[in-house]
């Protein structure tokens, strides 16, 4: 608090307007502390499933969510969840980079596959339990003509012991999001294998727009509420129809089916979700 104090100071601010990323722990004490506006909780993900704050979060978030102004979450589960305690609570779902992301089609584009080319399937983002892994390693068996892609840390030991042993299976280190491009158009289409339980449940997928933007078809497991995405993805329940559904999704190249993916993404920019963060920040 003295630190922001002395910021504002220098910056001439009164009455901010706070905005808390997840953290009620230090929320709550600072509350009323900057002479502030107002302060609208911006909650990401279900704390109660939170490795690092599981602890002490669920307590200081109740009691946080009744003193806020307002809560912005990222997926319908959450709003429905945090609003049984806060009636001022609105969903803006994470966005996309779309200009940054489409270049992968551009390039793709550009340096078409070859018929030898063995078709690539990838996954973006941090590899740990929220991944489905005999899901996985029946379509790594299954399909040994296609390749997988892992861009990101991995976090369970597990995941890498138990794919690492199929030689159509690689492990690639994280990317800066400028150096994405270029790997996301070797791709020919994208996956979300997330396990269903109660912390899924409550994730807006920030990778599934990504996909679509680069104009790859997605196939994902039934982990949260996806009904905005069904005109563009195939959702699949087992491992034997996830794997199925990749096979469709490699086939699935109409030049219309592309048009509607990277549609649904140039819908889904930050830019449109600022403006709905914007509107709910005049509306209170």
């Amino acid at each position: 608090v003295r630190g922001l104090r002395g910021v504002m100071q220098t910056l001439n601010m009164t009455q901010p307007l706070v905005i808390n990323g997840l953290n009620p722990v230090f929320g709550l004490p600072m509350l009323h502390q900057l002479g502030e506006a107002g302060t609208v909780y911006y909650c990401f993900d279900e704390i109660a499933k939170s490795a690092w704050m599981n602890r002490h979060g669920p307590r200081f978030e109740q009691q946080y969510l009744a003193r806020v102004t307002a809560v912005v979450t990222t997926s319908e589960t959450l709003r429905q969840a945090k609003q049984a305690t806060q009636p001022n609570t609105y969903c803006v779902k994470n966005g996309v980079n779309f200009a940054l992301f489409n270049q992968a089609r551009q390039l793709a584009q550009q340096n078409p596959p070859t018929a030898q080319t063995a078709p690539i399937v990838g996954y973006l983002g941090t590899a740990d339990n929220r991944l489905d892994l005999p899901l996985l390693v029946h379509c790594a068996q299954t399909m040994p003509d296609v390749r997988f892609e892992f861009i990101g840390e991995v976090h369970e030991a597990a995941i890498t012991s138990a794919l690492s042993v199929f030689g159509n299976v690689a492990f690639l280190p994280p990317h800066q999001p400028d150096h994405l491009p270029p790997v996301l158009a070797r791709w020919s289409a994208g996956m979300i294998p997330f396990v269903c339980n109660d912390h899924t449940y409550t994730i807006y997928p920030l990778k599934i727009n990504e996909y679509l933007a680069a104009g790859l078809a997605v196939v994902a497991t039934p982990f949260s509420i996806l009904t905005d995405f069904e005109p563009v993805i195939e959702v699949a329940d087992t491992p034997e129809r996830f794997a199925l559904a990749l096979r469709r999704a490699l086939a699935d190249t109409s030049p219309v089916r592309l048009a509607a993916r990277i549609d649904m993404a140039r819908q889904n920019t930050w830019a449109h979700r600022a403006a709905e963060f914007e509107k709910i920040v005049a509306s209170d």
